[in-house]
């Protein structure tokens, strides 16, 4: 870890050292610095350059300077946010054309921001961005299910039954021309999570473009029976993952719908 203070610039606030999580910063002779032995405990979340209000300070070569302010970078308003978590839906219907490479790393980059246990931020993002390479793993999965058909449980059993019949049936994926695979470090603290609020934010970032999304909790599954089918996706065997299928809709929906019923709400 590498700490520096601007002298010029600090007012000696101390608000960097009082939002630091880990305590690792401390003011010394008035001034923002690494407790002795504590550098190691930094987990590069980078608040202290966040909350600077001089931009002062410069964490492992990133200068606060350099990071847009967030005054530069406007929210929307609660009922907008609430209207595209009312109004998003899981698209099973997919349009076959590849959505723009450009578009993609916007998603990617931007999803580079989602939160982790202890800010590990061990994630890695494995996207098929192409149709045909998504009709590759399609085949692929269904051959590797069928070699092991006998020992499928019986849903299973019914999917690659429907497949192997007619190969426009893909139970599996809903004919989407992409996927993005989350995977998560075995060894963070909360690896699973990791990779489910990753999946999470994605889905909302994508259908805030206008993609339609669904959680491809299939993969999962087929993946926990036959773990071969990881290696058609390059999943690591035993690596904990999600994986969201996504695309342009085929299909359009006119109105939200009624959830009211949709869980219980308990106060404390």
């Amino acid at each position: 870890m590498t700490f520096k203070v601007d002298a010029g610039r600090c007012v000696k606030c101390g608000k960097c050292v009082k939002d630091c999580p880990t305590s690792t910063l401390e003011m010394k002779d008035g001034v923002p610095s690494v407790r002795d032995g504590k550098g190691d405990g930094c987990i590069r979340c980078q608040h202290c350059l966040a909350v600077c209000p001089e931009a002062a300070l410069t964490l492992d070569g990133v200068d606060s300077e350099s990071l847009v302010p967030l005054a530069d970078m406007p929210i929307p308003p609660p009922n907008e946010v609430a209207n595209l978590i009312r109004s998003r839906r899981s698209i099973r219907q997919y349009v076959r054309e590849n959505i723009p490479q450009e578009d993609i790393d916007v998603l990617l980059e931007t999803l580079k921001y989602v939160p982790t246990g202890c800010n590990n931020m061990d994630l890695t993002f494995v996207v098929v961005d192409d149709i045909a390479k998504m009709d590759e793993c399609r085949r692929k999965v269904v051959e590797v299910l069928s070699a092991k058909f006998d020992t499928l449980p019986d849903f299973l059993k019914g999917a690659v039954s429907a497949a192997q019949k007619d190969p426009k049936c893909d139970p599996f994926f809903r004919g989407a021309p992409h996927i993005l695979i989350v995977q998560g470090d075995p060894k963070a603290v909360t690896p699973q999570v990791d990779c489910d609020a990753a999946i999470a934010y994605f889905d909302i970032l994508a259908q805030a473009h206008g993609f339609g999304t669904t959680w491809c909790g299939f993969l999962k599954i087929i993946v926990d029976a036959v773990p071969e089918v990881a290696d058609v996706f390059g999943i690591p065997r035993g690596a904990p993952f999600y994986a969201m299928l996504f695309g342009n809709p085929a299909v359009d929906y006119v109105r939200c719908v009624d959830r009211s019923a949709a869980a219980k709400i308990v106060y404390r």
